[in-house]
């Protein structure tokens, strides 16, 4: 009699445990709630947030971004736009919506002013009609456009980083 009793005490402990594991993973973490809960705040818009790794996803209706601690250029990223290859990426945001429309911002460190002026080069190789804004020794702006693309690259020469964001609108 005792070890059956035993037996269905062992049982319901089990059966407990596994109820909580279950339920404390499927929940979110308050990191995650407390970032949706400003998101609607800042915007008025309901937004899922997933925090895993290096990696937040951010997602409402008709849109997704996701923004990642990564050192490698996104690969998703279309050939008609060149590789950055000099510098480091730090972090990489990529955001994707509904008709076509994304956007990848690119964080880079340990660039330099010929570093910029190769990727023009590069750009226009590629295609791409450029432009480039230089504030003395300070730094400056790189713009380029090529069909429904466009690339934005502001970068400070002082600091040596810059973001390289590239951009569809159909």
């Amino acid at each position: 009699m005792v070890s059956e009793k035993r037996w269905i005490g062992i049982m319901v402990a089990m059966f407990s445990l596994c109820l909580f594991v279950m339920n404390g993973c499927s929940e979110k973490s308050t990191q995650e709630k407390m970032t949706e809960k400003a998101l609607k705040h800042a915007t008025g818009k309901d937004v899922d947030v997933k925090m895993q790794g290096g990696k937040i996803q951010i997602e409402e209706k008709g849109s997704k971004t996701e923004i990642a601690e990564t050192t490698t250029w996104p690969p998703e990223l279309t050939n008609d736009v060149p590789k950055f290859t000099a510098g480091k990426i730090k972090h990489v945001v990529k955001t994707h919506e509904d008709g076509g429309i994304w956007t990848f911002n690119v964080h880079l460190t340990d660039i330099t002013g010929d570093d910029i002026k190769n990727y023009a080069g590069a750009m226009k190789e590629k295609g791409w009609k450029t432009d480039i804004i230089q504030m003395g020794d300070k730094g400056g702006s790189l713009n380029g456009q090529k069909g429904t693309m466009g690339i934005s690259f502001m970068y400070s020469l002082e600091r040596k980083d810059g973001m390289l964001a590239v951009f569809n609108r159909p």
